[in-house]
């Protein structure tokens, strides 16, 4: 079979029918990307090209220019895309730039596009010696799948069974040109190091060693889909609701109960986390973070609760749930603040508007409608007497009676006419200031703010 009937017969396999896709091609002019945009012209199909210029390189401009005109001989429509891939805290060089390329190309699809990738075989073989060395799971030996899901777009690597050099000698006798990049000779890369140092001395002793690596990754990928089906059947089971929804001013994102979690073992319990992670925040924990929330969050005793914050989120245990919540807590809260109940009143860094909600026989009095209110918050030692209770409580007495986690109970407005507290955010009222029977009242709501 020929080289291109062997890339359409994979194509296909991927992606059925082809002729009904727009495909977007991730061209960076090197000479696997370029082979597959001449093969996806070569099969009439409707494509167009992306090129991010990551500026790592001094000849990137050169690149770019060279795209341009290649697109322009094959009659493809070319994006340069121009992206910041200056290495973040915490990620490597190439992790840095490959997330950047990836929201970028992820940002330039159409809603019926397909992005097609040009890793072939020996990336596949490069990528699983990676992982094998870093100790990966599962997740990680299954290198890169052929399929997946990029944003609300799929993404597929058609020329994963193609080695390197079947795609070379192809763009060879097709006189094909293309750019070299020069970081690729650096053996500081692991990669590199891996392609030009590693890899040559197991193909000399196991010739079909890159085969046999792939066949190993497609193994682990079979692994991991039986491993995410327990998961997601466990994750089911320990799923908690968030009673307080509407009252509660750090979002709840998700919420897990704690006696399920205790009853899984450690490594069924680690592959649910994991999971619940991926699948909630789009985010592939590490292996560290996972082991810090089982040992520090679920196998510990009752009255131990530290932060684990993890990006723009924190894990946290109430009670029996382990809460995985918006991590917008702030600890320099406005002392005081007027508000006119008239109108609604926003925390921007809660991320929180306070409004009003017309009641009838329950809630503040009409009266306080007209007047000037002020908005404090927690200190400690509050005392407040709730409408329909006998007597007053401490404020810390009534949130813990009230099931309010810690974390919210310093961020919730409390409401004052004059020295005189009378609500308590949208959980409770005063009775001194509450409507009286068949009287009309209203009621403190707090929501969320949209982004």
């Amino acid at each position: 079979m020929s080289f291109a009937k062997r890339f359409q017969h994979s194509l296909e396999s991927l992606c059925a029918p082809i002729e009904k896709s727009n495909y977007v091609v991730a061209y960076s002019g090197g000479v696997d990307s370029h082979v597959l945009l001449f093969l996806c012209k070569e099969l009439n199909l409707s494509v167009r090209a992306v090129h991010i210029h990551h500026g790592l390189q001094d000849c990137a401009d050169e690149w770019v220019k060279h795209c341009l005109d290649t697109c322009k001989h094959m009659d493809v429509g070319l994006e340069v895309i121009y992206v910041d891939a200056n290495k973040k805290k915490g990620e490597s060089p190439e992790e840095t730039a490959r997330n950047v390329r990836y929201q970028a190309l992820q940002q330039c699809l159409l809603p019926n596009d397909v992005l097609l990738t040009a890793q072939h075989l020996d990336d596949q073989a490069e990528t699983l010696l990676l992982q094998l060395f870093r100790s990966a799971s599962s997740a990680g030996l299954s290198a890169m799948p052929a399929t997946r899901t990029v944003g609300h777009h799929i993404q597929l690597r058609p020329l994963l069974s193609f080695s390197r050099n079947e795609i070379e000698n192809f763009a060879k006798k097709n006189s094909l040109n293309w750019v070299e990049d020069p970081s690729n000779q650096d053996t500081a890369i692991e990669r590199n190091f891996i392609r030009r140092d590693i890899l040559p001395l197991l193909i000399e002793r196991w010739p079909e060693v890159k085969s046999q690596l792939s066949t190993v990754a497609s193994l682990q990928a079979n692994n991991l889909d039986v491993l995410e089906d327990m998961a997601a059947i466990d994750l089911a089971s320990a799923l908690s609701m968030h009673a307080n929804s509407e009252l509660t001013i750090i979002e709840v994102v998700s919420m897990l109960s704690l006696d399920r979690l205790k009853s899984l073992s450690s490594s069924r319990l680690l592959n649910l986390l994991r999971y619940w992670i991926i699948e909630t925040l789009q985010i592939k924990p590490t292996k560290n973070l996972l082991e810090e929330i089982e040992n520090a969050l679920i196998h510990t005793r009752p009255d131990a609760s530290p932060d684990i914050v993890y990006s723009d989120f924190a894990f946290k245990k109430f009670q029996e749930n382990l809460y995985l919540i918006k991590s917008n807590i702030v600890s320099d809260s406005p002392k005081e603040i007027s508000w006119n109940p008239s109108g609604p009143l926003n925390f921007p860094e809660l991320n929180i508007q306070l409004t009003t909600k017309s009641s009838h026989g329950s809630g503040l009095s009409n009266q306080l409608l007209d007047q000037s209110l002020h908005i404090r918050f927690r200190k400690g030692g509050e005392k407040f007497h709730p409408a329909g209770r006998r007597h007053s409580q401490s404020l810390k007495k009534l949130f813990q009676e009230g099931c309010i986690p810690p974390w919210e109970r310093d961020v919730i407005p409390l409401i004052y006419f004059g020295d005189k507290l009378i609500a308590v955010g949208g959980l409770w009222v005063s009775q001194a200031f509450a409507a009286g029977a068949g009287e009309r009242g209203w009621l403190p709501r707090l929501r969320y703010m949209k982004t």
